[in-house]
């Protein structure tokens, strides 16, 4: 097994990742034998999940399970974008089947996500050539991994936290690992453009989950909720809830960039999807999703050419032109409606500036949360609690009743202090280290990207990423639920585009 430097020299062909098919699946007769099985492999499926068991999810599960297994030998980048919509809102994940296994389960994306790890393992212990690719990021990654690990050996044996709690932790912090397989198996520029073109049609989807909230489920399942933030409410506004969150907030930078970058092509599409974004941006009523795009978006400008500002001026103006005509056409036509809209939005954000602590209980209630977690880390400071630990008595709370549950008591708005809490500076500094030189190696080498459309991929998942930081001290979204996927799949596939613009110039 080799171990590859993107500072190293370019391989020959066959060893730069290639796909390479054994010589004996290339066999005209078995390739032949194989389509015969899996079609009569289907129509078993069809006959013994609709006549005999009469489950449909049987049906989907068999059938699509072929066809991900299939496909995913032939291009890991489908495997990958199926595993990321998955976890990101395509399908609500309650509505799936577990996969019982004595006394655990398995969740489809868990099947998923173990597939590619093991298509890793098996192509670089099979495959002629096939060297497995180095990053510096690998190695915070790596611990970051144990500490979770640990972190869980640790609240199970020690702290005697129940194991099935731990394991459902557990499971959505593995989901970081897809860095590996992202990282490893898209080895070519054909295979990071499929790639690349499938976040971008995966971001349309989602976004006709915001459009048509509630209408499509078990697909794109929005929750839709009255606008209210602690004891303040709005009446006559909802604000939507989705998993491909994160998804959608780190495509605004990306598409704002490469408006900026690409020199050439019918833009319409772009300006039309960042449209559509920034509506999404609107109905979720988060304010640190307001803030931080309009902030990561004005440091973006900083890194772009004047050529490049000058193009996304030239190229937003109209756009802008029109969104200012249908909004004087709203408040003609609806100035009622406009004015709430205005206030709601002025309110939300002139809140910050009006004492937010005594006016806003949520704020309260976070204030309250952060002094627990500091009293806890200051008693545990290198190994933390454990995974799934209480850190706090049962509260109170006038606006929030008796604090939605048991799982409140291990819950921490706070990203970071989360990590600190449950695993201890074992895990917030390997965390801290991967978050830091990712995004350093996105700015200390944006440089080397010639492609204008990598480049802006490469600029507006770096941008996207701070602007994720920050939103991390206020939600946990790096530890907590599923949609935390995206992160170890921008930091590998600009990990990708790095090496592969390299390796390009040493060919040149």
């Amino acid at each position: 097994m080799e171990f590859s430097n993107y500072d190293s020299a370019a391989r020959p062909r066959q060893t730069r990742g290639q796909l390479r098919i054994p010589s004996v699946l290339t066999d005209r007769g078995l390739r032949l034998g194989l389509v015969v099985l899996a079609s009569l492999g289907v129509g078993l499926a069809v006959i013994v999940s609709t006549y005999y068991v009469d489950n449909v999810k049987l049906l989907i599960g068999l059938i699509g399970g072929l066809a991900f297994v299939l496909l995913t030998m032939r291009w890991p980048e489908f495997g990958i974008l199926c595993l990321v919509g998955l976890l990101s809102g395509l399908i609500r994940l309650s509505w799936l089947p577990l996969l019982h296994l004595g006394p655990g389960s398995l969740h489809i994306s868990d099947v998923m996500l173990l597939l590619l790890l093991g298509l890793v393992f098996l192509r670089a212990t099979t495959l002629p050539g096939f060297g497995l690719s180095g990053s510096p990021l690998m190695v915070p990654l790596f611990l970051f991994i144990g500490a979770f690990l640990l972190s869980a050996v640790n609240a199970i044996l020690i702290h005697g936290v129940n194991a099935n709690f731990v394991l459902r932790t557990l499971r959505v912090l593995v989901i970081w690992t897809v860095f590996i397989p992202t990282l490893q198996l898209v080895r070519d520029e054909q295979a990071l453009r499929r790639l690349l073109i499938g976040l971008w049609v995966l971001t349309g989807v989602l976004l006709i989950g915001i459009l048509f909230p509630n209408r499509l489920e078990p697909l794109l399942a929005v929750d839709e909720t009255a606008l209210a933030t602690g004891a303040q409410k709005y009446s006559g506004f909802t604000r939507v809830y989705f998993s491909g969150d994160v998804v959608l907030y780190s495509m605004v930078p990306v598409t704002v960039a490469s408006l900026a970058t690409i020199k050439k092509g019918n833009q319409l599409w772009r300006i039309g999807l960042l449209g559509l974004l920034l509506f999404w941006a609107f109905r979720t009523f988060y304010r640190q999703y307001w803030l931080t795009l309009s902030t990561t978006c004005v440091l973006l400008l900083g890194f772009l050419s004047s050529r490049e500002r000058m193009r996304l001026l030239k190229r937003m103006a109209p756009a802008i032109a029109v969104g200012v005509l249908l909004l004087v056409v709203l408040m003609a036509a609806q100035p009622t409606r406009a004015e709430r809209i205005v206030y709601v939005v002025t309110d939300r954000l002139g809140s910050l500036l009006r004492d937010p602590l005594r006016r806003e209980a949520s704020l309260q209630w976070r204030v309250i949360e952060t002094r627990y977690a500091l009293l806890q880390i200051s008693r545990h400071p290198i190994l933390g609690l454990g995974l799934a630990n209480r850190y706090r008595p049962p509260l109170i709370s006038e606006s929030y009743g008796t604090s939605y549950g048991d799982w409140t008591y291990k819950f921490v708005e706070n990203g970071y202090l989360w990590i600190a809490l449950m695993m201890g500076l074992v895990g917030l500094f390997p965390f801290l280290w991967l978050c830091a030189a990712y995004l350093l190696r996105v700015l200390c080498h944006r440089h080397e990207i010639r492609d204008d459309g990598l480049r802006a991929i490469y600029l507006g998942l770096g941008a996207a990423f701070l602007g994720m930081a920050a939103c991390n001290v206020a939600t946990p979204f790096f530890v907590i639920g599923t949609r935390l996927v995206f992160f170890p799949l921008a930091m590998a596939v600009s990990e990708v585009i790095l090496r592969l613009e390299r390796q390009k110039r040493v060919r040149q």
